[in-house]
Order: structure tokens, then C-alpha cells, then sequence
């Protein structure tokens, strides 16, 4: 794979010193300075201000981009790209970096000066969104949003939630988002609690409704069954938690806002892991563990470990979106567990509910394009029907086709291989982290299996219904969150474990409140209010 020229000069730069007098105008354009914002409100005459092709002679704009390693190595091959260029006349440089070392590179341009028209598919954090939007260094898309963004506009109107969860304390929208269909359920209720309903039929049990019923369940599969692992998930309990927070009354607006929620007490903002619910969730967790009916190495195993014990036949219980899009055969023996509760009469309630603006900071545009309106044009046909169908499913007649008003993928997509490697010569979405707009109509992911979509609606009933999306801060915010919130999310997690494990004893919970406060929740909690206030 070729690297365009910024790739070529970042990775040059990793072993040199860069001056500021290095920086080079992007989108191929010859001077040193290129007033994007000009361009903005005055196109080149080459770019149409609607309807195909975007430029009349093909432009070219460099991007850096984070591959996944499941997708193609030059995504230029990749058919659904071809064909948007050829619609567009829009040439995308991507910019190919490893996903894994995306941030450092993406890190290294800002720093040097030497950066590309735009960032894609890197997570872009929202500090460095508002610090480098505060400076001009990534675009403020207010305006190309009302006057050349149709597609995405019209997603917000419909949404609400959307413009507010992009929206920086300054007012203005830096991204564009990943954007997931409230009517999808596979997705809004991703994670569950699966159990193996013939083990259950077999131990004469009836599917557990209370957390005493789904302990007895594990301690007879484990004692009955030779080999059997209790409850586990492919993340060192990470797709546990969400499946508790209703039993345990944490996590009451949803997922999206981390470790974020409501006092019903007090109408603030609360760091629930202080919460009494959180801390009943965590001896609950430790009395599993102590029992054995969580596994030994939980907090060292990974995906690969998980999948082939599920494909064993080995899994009691497990959290994840759907296990037969992970365990074949083995995977229909599951069902899944209602919500919880922790007392028999109890009513069940379900908070695990992602937002509809799933994340931000995948795209975002520099004041180095040369081309602003054309770009604009370009990441806003991904949001259009027509163009969010072949992110996810490539060309019709290439990779599917349409049999009675759905979208099917062609057998040779599908035949003696995952949906992934299908789809890696048509499309580019593998791999997640992506701009764009997922609907169930065409997506094809595990999410979507009639597994998924049946115990996601089986959800639905006990969902709430008031779900935040993530906030976002100011760059003095950003500032206190990238140091203080890391230390408190990493002293978060080893307490998590510890008090599971029971190397740490839940005897000494006010140590770690104690701890907390002297990293700095007082003042971690302050921007959290202040960002929840502003949107009141």
C-alpha cells in the first residue's frame, strides 16, 4: 500500500524533528496557506453546489485514516469507493495508518503543524475537539451544515439529541456523528444476559427472573456439568456491568455519559460507582466470584478466549449481543435473562440503553482543506439513504441485491466465510469507529441476527426512555478531564476488580471513596454539572 504524501511525511517525522515553516497546504493544492473558510463561503467555480457529480473536474483530498485491520489495505480497491468516486468525482486520499496507531500519528500532525483536510475514523476525543476547534485547527460546520449537509440536517431535525450531543460549549459542531436508528433495537439494548435454556430444561428450572434465581442456575451448572463456566463476557466483565445497572439502580439516563447519571435524590449529577446500588452490584459480583461461578481469570481473558469456550458448549451464561453470531450451533441453545431484580415482585427495569448519537469525533475537518464544500458534500452522502446502504452493504449487484422490499447479500458473501471478509472488497465499515448512520434495514452484523433483535426487544418494555448522550466540555474541561478523569477511570478499574476478586475487601469501600476524592472527584463532578447545566 502507497502512503499519500502526509502519511509519508508523518512517519518521516517520527524520527525527526519538524519546524512550524514545514507545514504544507493540503488537497494537493501548491501554496503554503489555504483559507478554507473563504472557500467555505466561496466555492471554486469546479464545485456544484447540489446534485452528482460534486466536482465537475475530479479533485482530490487527502485524509488521515485509521484501518482497521479487518478492512482492505488500500481502500481505494474497495468497490463501494470506486463507485463513489465516480459519482462524486471526489478522489479520497486516504491515508491508510494502522487503527492501533492512529491517535499517535493523528497526535504527532497536530503537534507539528503538518496535517491533513480532515481526520477520519479516529476517535477524535472531545477535548482535543474543543481545543483545536477553539483554535481554529478543525472547522467549525455550522455553516456547511445548513447550506451544503442536507442529509445529516435532516437526521437532527428529526433527532434532536443528535445537534445537542455534537454542540460544543461554544455553539458550534466540529464532527460529524455515528448515528444509531432508535428503532434498531439490536443496538439500543446491545448487551444482555443469555442462558442455556436446554441446561435449564434439564435442571427442571424456569429462566431466572431475581439475581438469587440466576445464582442457583450457575451454581447447578457448574456443579452438574462437566467443564462448566458460570457467567463470563469477551471484555473482563465490561458487557457485564451495563446488564446490572437496572438491578442495582445505577446508570439511570443510559450508558452513553460513562459513569454519569441522575441523584433521584437530589437532582445533580452523581458518580454512581459511590452509590450504594453500585456497591450492592459489586458484593453481588464478588459472591459469584468467591463461588466460582465466575471464572478464576476473568480480568486477563479476551474475545478469543470467550468464543471458543462459547463454541465449547462450555458457557452456563454470558453477556454479549446475540452468542450464536459468536458460538455457531452451540449459540441457538441460548435464551436470554429478563432484567433482574433482587427481590422476587420486584419491577424489572432495563438501563443498559445506548443513545442514539452513539459518538462523535470520526470525522472532522482542518483548516487545510482546500476543498471545504466538497468535502462537506462528500461526508454528507454517507448520512443519505442511498449512500449509508453502501457503507454497510456495498453495490448493489456486487455484494446484494433486493428480494422483496429487503436487502439481501449475494451467497458469495455469505457461503463458508463471516459477513466481514465477505464485505471486505465492497465495503469499509468493519471494524466499527466509523461516521455514518446504522439502521437495521442495512446493517449486517451480529447485532442484526434474529437472536439480537428478539432478546434486544424483549428489552424493550422495561427500557427507560430518558437516555443522555455523552457531554462534552470546554478545553479548560478538557484539560482537568484528560488528566484527573483518566486517574479516576484507572483507579475505577482496579478497585472494580479488586472488590470482585476480593483482593480488595468491600470492608474497606470507604478507602476507596476516600481515594477517589483525593485524585479529584470534587472537581471532576463540577464539570460534569456544568455541562449537564448547560443543557438545561
Amino acid at each position: 500500500m502507497s502512503l499519500n504524501p502526509f502519511t509519508r511525511r508523518a512517519a518521516l517525522a517520527s524520527g525527526a524533528v519538524l519546524t512550524s515553516t514545514a507545514v504544507l497546504a493540503a488537497c494537493g493544492g501548491e501554496s503554503d496557506e489555504v483559507d478554507t473558510l473563504d472557500q467555505i463561503e466561496n466555492p471554486d467555480e469546479n464545485i456544484t453546489p447540489e446534485g452528482m457529480p460534486i466536482a465537475t473536474e475530479k479533485i482530490t483530498i487527502d485524509f488521515l485514516s485509521a484501518r482497521p485491520s479487518t478492512t482492505a489495505e488500500d481502500w481505494n480497491e474497495v468497490s463501494v469507493i470506486q463507485a463513489t468516486e465516480e459519482l462524486t468525482n471526489v478522489h479520497i486520499d486516504f491515508g491508510l495508518v494502522p487503527q492501533d496507531g492512529a491517535a499517535e500519528r493523528r497526535n504527532l500532525a497536530l503537534s507539528s503543524g503538518d496535517y491533513p483536510s480532515a481526520f477520519y475514523r479516529n476517535g477524535v476525543g472531545t477535548g482535543d475537539i474543543a481545543t483545536y476547534g477553539e483554535r481554529g485547527t478543525f472547522v467549525a460546520l455550522n455553516d456547511l451544515l445548513e447550506a451544503h449537509m442536507p442529509n445529516l440536517t435532516a437526521l437532527m431535525e428529526k433527532s434532536p439529541q443528535i445537534r445537542e450531543g455534537l454542540t460544543f460549549p461554544d455553539g458550534n459542531i466540529y464532527s460529524t456523528p455515528q448515528i444509531y436508528d432508535p428503532s434498531f433495537p439490536g443496538l439500543r439494548y446491545m448487551f444482555k444476559i443469555f442462558a442455556r435454556q436446554d441446561w435449564l430444561d434439564q435442571f427442571g428450572m424456569a429462566v431466572p427472573e431475581t439475581t438469587e434465581e440466576f445464582e442457583a442456575y450457575l451454581q447447578e451448572s457448574v456443579n452438574t456439568i462437566d467443564g462448566a463456566i458460570g457467567l463470563t463476557d469477551p471484555v473482563n466483565l465490561g458487557e457485564t456491568y451495563p446488564t446490572l445497572y437496572g438491578t442495582f439502580g445505577v446508570a439511570n439516563q443510559g450508558t452513553a455519559a460513562g459513569q454519569i447519571d441522575l441523584d433521584p435524590e437530589t437532582g445533580k449529577v452523581r458518580y454512581f460507582p459511590l452509590s450504594d446500588g453500585y456497591r450492592e452490584m459489586m458484593e453481588y459480583l464478588h459472591g459469584l466470584y468467591s463461588k466460582g461461578l465466575i471464572p478464576a481469570d476473568i480480568f486477563s481473558s479476551d474475545r478469543a478466549t470467550f468464543t471458543a469456550q462459547g463454541s465449547d458448549g462450555l458457557l452456563a451464561a454470558c453477556s454479549t449481543a446475540a452468542p450464536a453470531g459468536y458460538f455457531g450451533a452451540e449459540g441457538e441453545n441460548y435464551v436470554v435473562v429478563p432484567p433482574l431484580v433482587k427481590n422476587a415482585g420486584d419491577t424489572p427495569v432495563w438501563h443498559a440503553v445506548r443513545s442514539e448519537l452513539a459518538s462523535i469525533g470520526h470525522f472532522v475537518m482542518t483548516d487545510r482543506c482546500e476543498h471545504p464544500v466538497a468535502l462537506a458534500r462528500w461526508m454528507d452522502y454517507w448520512y443519505s439513504e442511498e449512500g449509508a446502504r453502501q457503507f454497510f452493504l456495498g453495490n448493489e449487484g456486487d455484494s446484494w441485491e433486493e428480494v422483496d422490499g429487503e436487502y439481501k447479500l449475494l451467497p458469495e458473501i455469505t457461503e463458508g466465510q463471516s459477513v466481514d471478509d465477505g464485505l471486505k472488497p465492497h465495503s469499509i465499515f468493519m471494524g466499527g469507529s466509523y461516521p455514518g448512520w446504522l439502521t437495521e434495514r442495512w446493517f449486517g452484523g451480529v447485532e442484526s441476527m434474529p437472536q439480537a433483535r428478539e432478546s434486544s426487544l424483549a428489552m424493550e418494555p422495561y427500557a427507560i426512555s430518558d437516555v443522555w448522550s455523552a457531554f462534552t466540555f470546554t478545553p479548560e474541561e478538557s484539560d482537568v478531564l484528560g488528566t484527573v478523569g483518566a486517574e479516576i477511570g484507572k483507579y475505577l478499574g482496579e478497585a472494580r476488580a479488586g472488590f470482585i476478586t476480593g483482593q480488595t475487601p468491600l470492608s474497606e469501600w470507604d478507602t476507596f471513596v476516600e481515594t477517589l476524592e483525593n485524585i479529584g472527584l470534587s472537581e471532576f463532578m463540577e464539570i460534569q454539572q456544568a455541562a449537564y447545566d448547560r443543557r438545561q
